[in-house]
């Protein structure tokens, strides 16, 4: 009788440990595939900037209108899976920012240039933050001190970078007067000096030819006595810089994955 009873008991607890296993197995499966999906959104958001800035540069064409939308077509598809996938309670969250992208593209045509920027990097930073969120739950849960620390030590340079080049963004209009081009300036060697910081972070990253060639432009401009790059030539730097950012953070969130679960899948970032 001792014996049964230590036998159900025994199966009892292989059973609750099994169910304990498979829940967060799922609850991980639901992280990490969250986390790519919000990759992958960062990536087409990239691309919708890259696409309508260069046909507001440019009378647009019926080819690029079909790729812009095709683009957009991929973005409400992975928008929409990211919803059904998201835990009841977060989902809500995710359903404004699906909004957000879909204003970024009905809209995008009545913005000049400078508005498209503004609206494309909100955007990108709401898909960022989202991204971060899902990372401090997870280190939360994962009880790794090191690796909670290490995260947002490295978090905070990467969203200072961001601020800086959004102020760099905002300077470029108002960059042909004598005050606007010095505060050009002062923010081309501020985001150079951020740039430097992050390679502490991912010197591959940083190291990467359209890094250095950036880096380079940024020195020179920091430096310049008078501005000889047009608008269109200062946006491409930033979209450089705006990459070697966002490839900092995507090799931070595949290290930590990779530590806590798997690796995220290999992504090219297109600058």
């Amino acid at each position: 009788m001792f014996v049964l009873i230590s036998l159900i008991f025994s199966c009892a607890i292989l059973a609750a440990l099994f169910h304990y296993s498979k829940k967060r197995q799922t609850i991980l499966q639901r992280k990490f595939e969250t986390l790519v999906l919000l990759r992958q959104l960062l990536g087409l958001c990239r691309e919708h900037r890259q696409l309508t800035h260069r046909a507001l540069s440019d009378s647009v064409n019926d080819q690029q209108l079909k790729t812009i939308n095709t683009l957009y077509e991929e973005l409400v598809r992975c928008s929409d899976h990211l919803v059904s996938i998201a835990p009841f309670d977060n989902r809500p969250m995710y359903r404004i920012f699906q909004l957000k992208l879909k204003a970024m593209h009905n809209d995008w045509h009545e913005h000049n240039i400078s508005r498209n920027q503004i609206v494309h990097g909100k955007t990108i930073r709401h898909c960022m933050f989202l991204m971060d969120e899902i990372a401090i739950a997870w280190l939360i849960e994962s009880e790794r001190e090191d690796l909670n620390d290490e995260y947002h030590l490295n978090w905070q340079q990467v969203l200072d970078s961001m601020e800086v080049l959004t102020q760099l963004r905002i300077c470029i209009p108002e960059s042909r007067s004598t005050d606007g081009f010095l505060r050009l300036k002062f923010y081309c060697d501020k985001t150079r000096r951020k740039l430097n910081q992050l390679s502490l972070i991912s010197p591959l990253s940083i190291a990467s030819p359209n890094s250095i060639d950036a880096i380079h432009q940024l020195t020179e401009l920091s430096s310049a006595e008078s501005l000889t790059l047009e608008d269109e030539e200062l946006y491409l730097i930033t979209s450089d810089i705006s990459a070697v950012i966002a490839q900092v953070y995507d090799q931070m969130l595949s290290d930590m994955s990779e530590s806590l679960y798997l690796p995220l899948p290999k992504i090219s970032y297109a600058y």
